[in-house]
């Protein structure tokens, strides 16, 4: 590997890098970053505008008023051409092409790093206007799958972008938090429901409305969480479905509100 370093405003002969740093280092995520964004720079260098996907944005409030985007002034237009998180990234495109040209663009820039971009651990997600076929999409002469689905920061995002999925793995998820600490704290009688609902807030309420921000519900999806939000304040009173006491006495008792004024609060916050 080799480097070379501006100084006094003049670029240095390259000379060889032999020593790195060690994993688990202060240093290695910030210098893991700056290598990153050198590769990005290269990378944006290669394709153009039309090959993003454009995004237009205010921030002076009357955030879903659709109308104040189509004004002139105090309007952000903005082009997004790569998703970067750690080591995974994600190319968003309006069209088949403006994707094929990222692809060669986001590989060539990896090589000349000395890096390989895995084609095996590479999926193309396509989400047609109409019902025509898929186009074949390759990188490095590698020909890339297509997949339904697949998870990008702990989402899950499909190509008919229904949340159906997503909402039945955050129930999963939620319930399998609920059932790990179920006989230590929500079926704990030596411990306050003010305590047991601090808990749940905190680890059950919080997996349920992860990356809410982005969803529109629908209200099948609305009832999913409201029902398995009603399941654990129940077994917290230690209430069953026989006592027929309504849902919104359980609330009032565990002094906690509906899933979707929660799930709003999130979004608006």
């Amino acid at each position: 590997m080799s480097a070379r370093v501006v100084q006094g405003g003049e670029l240095s002969k390259s000379f060889g890098v032999n020593t790195r740093v060690k994993q688990g280092c202060v240093p290695a995520p910030v210098i893991f970053n700056l290598f990153l964004v050198a590769v990005t720079l290269v990378f944006r260098h290669n394709i153009s505008a039309a090959n993003g996907v454009r995004i237009k944005y205010r921030l002076d409030g009357s955030l879903f008023n659709i109308h104040r985007l189509q004004t002139v002034t105090k309007v952000t237009n903005d082009t997004i051409f790569d998703l970067v998180y750690a080591y995974n990234a994600a190319l968003p495109s309006h069209t088949p092409d403006g994707l094929q040209r990222q692809l060669n663009a986001i590989s060539s820039a990896y090589s000349r790093a000395g890096l390989v971009v895995n084609s095996k651990k590479t999926e193309v997600l396509y989400i047609p206007s109409d019902s025509s076929l898929p186009p074949p999409f390759s990188i490095s002469g590698d020909q890339l799958g297509l997949t339904e689905q697949f998870t990008y920061l702990g989402s899950i995002i499909t190509s008919t972008c229904d949340l159906t999925a997503e909402i039945q793995h955050r129930v999963n998820l939620a319930s399998a938090s609920f059932g790990r600490l179920s006989k230590r704290v929500f079926t704990n009688r030596d411990l306050s429901t003010r305590t047991k609902m601090a808990v749940y807030n905190a680890i059950c309420v919080s997996t349920l409305r992860y990356a809410c921000e982005g969803w529109t519900p629908y209200r099948r999806h609305i009832r999913a969480l409201g029902a398995f939000h009603i399941r654990c304040l129940q077994t917290i009173l230690h209430v069953h479905w026989w006592d027929k006491i309504p849902h919104v006495e359980i609330r009032r008792r565990a002094g906690t509100t509906c899933l979707e004024t929660l799930l709003l609060r999130r979004q608006l916050r």
